[in-house]
């Protein structure tokens, strides 16, 4: 393995340029292969993030005085999380047609930051502009809900429950879940709930839905790591017990929680961001063995969001295909 690591660490979002075609490895219950990454090619996502849907022309429908056409809307948001005990926010994406069509229920995903990173971090990387591309492209409307992974401790929380109770991020997460099907007209099942994350997002991603395979059919990890004693988690979140840290670990998970193979993965890791990659290429490696689906990429870029932008691009091609596929797993007991 590796022993350079070149990588920007979890405090923020950082946003660089990388030119380099993605290379992506695909595992479908089978060992992942090596793809070339052309764009032209028939395993490039079935949504293309650089396509621009045309003006529509000029007609008389749309003259001065008419209603402007339906939009896309980032809403802040905020619950209140019996688990935190205080008034938690959140941000959410409402597709196009979620206003003027009140009948229509939608499909949700949940995307978590990076620790120290904000709520609105995923916004800041164009999630807006990405999602009305993605739909116009042709994949289904859906729900984007970007929690509040920051505790009563600091902003480094890896999207956990910590070891001694003070802090359930966890939990709230999960309550959000809740919320946001009872508040929003979602389509609360696991085959429309995804879920994923940046950096230790993607972690906290991986250890929420091998948790709770129950709620999500996809799982999300772009540049995360995967097991709660790596040097990029917080110890003090997880403690020293080697029972809590497995129990918190998506590597050890796979093998322990039965319904994990339920789930789909999409991981990625930038090409420049070798620690990281490394991980999800670990993952991939251990997915393969249990023959559990999955894509692993490799996409241009370090630790950064330029990565983070193009593994979302893969993760919301997959989510197209099911959806446009119209099938789900049955839901696994909750373990």
């Amino acid at each position: 393995m590796a022993t350079q690591i070149a990588r920007a660490l979890k405090p923020g979002v950082v946003l660089a340029v990388a030119g380099l075609l993605a290379i992506s490895l695909v595992s479908a219950r089978v060992p992942a292969r090596v793809q070339a990454a052309d764009p032209d090619a028939d395993a490039a996502p079935l949504v293309d993030p650089s396509a621009t849907p045309e003006a529509p022309a000029p007609t008389e429908g749309n003259a001065a005085g008419q209603a402007a056409p339906a939009a896309s809307r980032i809403v802040p948001s905020s619950f209140y999380s019996q688990a935190m005990q205080e008034q938690r926010s959140f941000d959410i994406y409402l597709p196009p047609s979620y206003d003027p069509a009140p009948d229509r229920s939608y499909p949700v995903l949940f995307l978590l930051h990076g620790d120290g990173g904000r709520i609105n971090d995923w916004v800041a990387l164009g999630l807006q502009a990405k999602m009305d591309r993605a739909i116009a492209n042709g994949m289904a409307e859906m729900i984007v809900v970007m929690p509040d992974g920051s505790g009563h401790f600091g902003d480094e929380t890896d999207w956990a429950n910590r070891a001694d109770g003070s802090d359930p991020i966890e939990d709230q997460v999960l309550e959000l879940v809740a919320f946001v099907d009872q508040t929003y007209r979602t389509q609360p099942d696991r085959s429309t709930r995804f879920i994923g994350g940046l950096s230790s997002g993607g972690f906290g991603a991986l250890n929420i839905a091998l948790h709770r395979p129950d709620l999500f059919s996809v799982a999300m990890s772009f540049s995360g790591f995967i097991a709660a004693d790596d040097p990029e988690a917080d110890p003090g979140v997880f403690g020293d017990d080697p029972t809590y840290l497995a129990q918190n670990s998506p590597s050890a998970l796979l093998s322990s929680q039965a319904a994990g193979g339920d789930i789909y993965y999409v991981l990625s890791g930038g090409q420049d961001d070798a620690y990281f990659q490394h991980r999800m290429a670990e993952f991939s490696a251990e997915l393969d063995r249990l023959g559990i689906a999955h894509e692993f990429h490799v996409v241009p870029g370090g630790h950064d969001g330029d990565a983070w932008g193009a593994g979302l691009d893969f993760g919301l091609a997959r989510v197209a295909a099911q959806l446009r596929a119209g099938y789900g797993i049955d839901s696994p007991a909750s373990q």
